[in-house]
């Protein structure tokens, strides 16, 4: 007995002209590459010795893989709007740097719910093949800052004195 399966999905089959990119569609696709990238390269060098100098060429290509994001992350935020659709990526941006270049618990902690409220952008987007399409880049980005914000790297050095009165003092590894 024989089934009848389909393996491409109806929307894959589209008509492509239907969704033409904009140089922010572009560039956040981009940078989900680069996050990407960034998080495995990331990754690699967790739990190794970083004064070795054997892996001193993954240390200079995770360097370079969070400058990349950072750049592209920057060209994002200084392109023109041109469509509706362009407004939560950019958004979506913002709070990227914002998770970026966090340097306090508190800020680390306002960035992460600002990703977690992120959400509500998908819900917005309505439906065809272009809420479709930047829907799917959202949820990519959601997914890669939601694994950033869980590197060591971007666990940013508490400060002794936003800790409650005496806590330093009982409990040293706090910070």
């Amino acid at each position: 007995m024989t089934y009848n399966l389909t393996t491409t999905p109806i929307r894959a089959t589209e008509d492509p002209r239907f969704f033409t990119p904009s140089i922010i569609a572009n560039l956040f696709s981009k940078l989900n590459g680069a996050l990407a990238v960034a998080i495995e390269a990331e990754r690699d060098i967790t739990h190794i010795d970083v004064w070795d100098p054997a892996i001193n060429a993954w240390l200079r290509e995770a360097e370079r893989a969070w400058g990349v994001v950072i750049e592209i992350g920057q060209a994002l935020r200084d392109a023109p709007v041109t469509r509706a659709a362009d407004k939560p990526l950019v958004l979506l941006a913002g709070i990227a740097s914002a998770i970026m270049s966090s340097e306090t618990l508190s800020e680390l902690g306002s960035a992460h719910e600002r990703l977690r409220a992120a959400s509500f952008f998908r819900q917005r987007l309505g439906r065809g093949h272009l809420p479709h399409r930047i829907g799917a880049m959202l949820d990519q980005c959601h997914a890669h800052l939601s694994a950033v914000v869980q590197l060591d790297l971007y666990q940013p050095v508490c400060d002794p004195e936003d800790l409650p009165y005496g806590l330093s003092e009982a409990w040293p590894e706090a910070c």
